[in-house]
C-alpha cells in the first residue's frame, strides 16, 4: 500500500531530534511521498536541505499569511530563485488566516497575490491556507484568475459548499487527521459528498494529531488515521483510498516538472 502526506512540515525543529526515526515510521507505514511546505525563506531552505537528504519529499516554496507583516511581496518573488535548488512541486501555503492573524489582512492579500504571481512565474501549482478567510480566499483566486494553476485548499475547513466551489474549479481538497475527530461531522460530509477525484490526505505535522494521538506530535505515519477514516466514510477499502490519493498527489505535483516520487520509498 503507497500513502502520501499532502502537506506537512517535516523541516521543522520539532523534527530535528528524530528525524530519521520519524521517516523510517512512515516508510513503514506505507507513506512513499510528501510534500514539506515552506512558511517563510528560512524554512523553505530548510525544507530543500532535508528533500536533498531523502528520497520521496517534495518542497513547496512560500510565505505564511500569519507572517505577514514580517514579510512582504518582494521576499515571496525572492523564492523564486530556489525553483532549481531541489524538488521544487507547488508554491505556498499562502491565503488567509483570520483566525490567529485577522489584524493584518491586507498584508495577507499582499501576500496572496505575490504568490500567484510567482506560480504564474514558476508554472507551479498553489497551496491554499484558508482558515475563516473563505470568502477573501475566493476573491483573490478569480481575481487573480488563479484557477488555471491548480492547486490544493490544504486542511480544509469549509463546508460542502465551498468544497463544491473549490473543486468546481479544478482544485483538490485536502483532508487531515481532523476528519477523526468525533465532532467533525461537517468534515465527514465534505468527504461523503467530494469526488474522490479531488482528494488528498495529509498530517499538517507536527499539528492536528489524529485520534488516538491527540495531544501529542503529529508524523507523517499517521496520514494512515486520516485515510482509513476517508475510506470508511467512502464506504471503500483503506487501500482503494490510499491508491486514489497517491495518484491525485501525482497529478497534481508531478506536472510541475518536478521529479515526483510516488512509488518511491522514503529514506
Amino acid at each position: 500500500m503507497q500513502i502520501t502526506d499532502s502537506h506537512n512540515h517535516i523541516h521543522f525543529t520539532e523534527f530535528a531530534p528524530d528525524r530519521e526515526a520519524v521517516l523510517a515510521r512512515a516508510a513503514s507505514a506505507g507513506v512513499t511521498s510528501m510534500l514539506a511546505v515552506g512558511i517563510d525563506p528560512e524554512d523553505c531552505l530548510n525544507a530543500l536541505a532535508v528533500a536533498h537528504a531523502h528520497r520521496g519529499i517534495l518542497v513547496s516554496l512560500g510565505i505564511h499569511p500569519q507572517n505577514a507583516g514580517t514579510f512582504f511581496p518582494k521576499d515571496v518573488h525572492a523564492l523564486a530563485r530556489l525553483r532549481d535548488k531541489g524538488p521544487v512541486a507547488a508554491v505556498g501555503e499562502t491565503g488567509f488566516d483570520l483566525y490567529r492573524t485577522p489584524g493584518s489582512i491586507d498584508g495577507q492579500k499582499d501576500l496572496f497575490i505575490a504568490h500567484v504571481e510567482l506560480a504564474r512565474e514558476l508554472g507551479l501549482p498553489l497551496v491554499i491556507h484558508d482558515r475563516m478567510g473563505h470568502e477573501q480566499t475566493l476573491g483573490v483566486l478569480d481575481d487573480m484568475n488563479a484557477w488555471s494553476l491548480g492547486g490544493v485548499f490544504h486542511c480544509f475547513s469549509g463546508d460542502t459548499a465551498l468544497a463544491r466551489r473549490v473543486t468546481g474549479r479544478g482544485f483538490f481538497i485536502s483532508i487531515p487527521g481532523v476528519v477523526t475527530f468525533r465532532n467533525a461531522g461537517e468534515l465527514r460530509d465534505v468527504v461523503r459528498e467530494t469526488p474522490t477525484e479531488f482528494l488528498l490526505a495529509e498530517t499538517d505535522a507536527p499539528y492536528l494529531s489524529p485520534a488516538p494521538y491527540r495531544g501529542r506530535r503529529n508524523e507523517p505515519a499517521y496520514v494512515l488515521k486520516a485515510i482509513e477514516e476517508m475510506a470508511n466514510i467512502k464506504g471503500m477499502q483503506r487501500e482503494d483510498m490510499a491508491r486514489i490519493t497517491t495518484e491525485n498527489f501525482a497529478r497534481l505535483f508531478g506536472r510541475s516538472g518536478a521529479d515526483c516520487p510516488t512509488g518511491d520509498q522514503i529514506s
